[in-house]
């Protein structure tokens, strides 16, 4: 009995020693304090947090949640936060392959995890609305040159738009036209 509480001892001994260790990298703990706290009411899961690059924390680090491949939220408008609930992003991955997602929820978000696609980079993303519009970015999703691609949306586009960012992934812009 002694020899297996010591076993069981030393077990969880090493797995806080290596829990511990993968939530030491300051570089990643400075990008998960950047995003700020949780919203007020809003529990952790798929309404959280919309708007933000997902695989910040969704990166498959140890200790980290699940992995997603792909993440992002979509609005109505360029100006506005009103999510683009029921939307569809179809991506066409570097085969040529194309993916249709499971449609944006009641925040705007989708998601992937690597058991549902792993594309190939890079990719053309294509998002449907509700309604039927839909709209086709103009450049490539590439990755981030990293040893993972980085396939969250708000990684590039975050708001207010200008040079560094084309704003929030949106359905039409504020006058009612499409997104270049």
């Amino acid at each position: 009995m002694k020899q297996v509480v010591t076993l069981a001892l030393a077990v969880l001994a090493g797995a806080a020693a290596v829990a511990a260790a993968g939530a030491c990298d300051p570089v990643h703990d400075d990008k998960v304090a950047a995003l700020g706290p949780e919203t007020q009411g809003v529990r952790q899961g798929p309404l959280h947090r919309p708007g933000q690059p997902c695989l910040v924390c969704h990166d498959g680090a140890l200790g980290d949640p699940q992995r997603f491949t792909l993440a992002g939220t979509i609005y109505e408008t360029l100006g506005s936060t009103t999510p683009a609930a029921g939307a569809t992003v179809v991506v066409t991955d570097a085969t040529g392959a194309k993916h249709e997602l499971p449609a944006t929820n009641a925040a705007g978000n989708f998601y992937v995890t690597p058991g549902q696609l792993d594309p190939a980079f890079p990719l053309q993303i294509t998002v449907r609305g509700s309604q039927g519009q839909s709209v086709v970015m103009q450049s490539l999703v590439l990755g981030n040159g990293t040893v993972e691609p980085d396939g969250s949306c708000a990684g590039c586009h975050v708001d207010p738009p200008g040079a560094a960012s084309p704003g929030r992934v949106c359905l039409q812009l504020d006058d009612g036209g499409t997104p270049p």
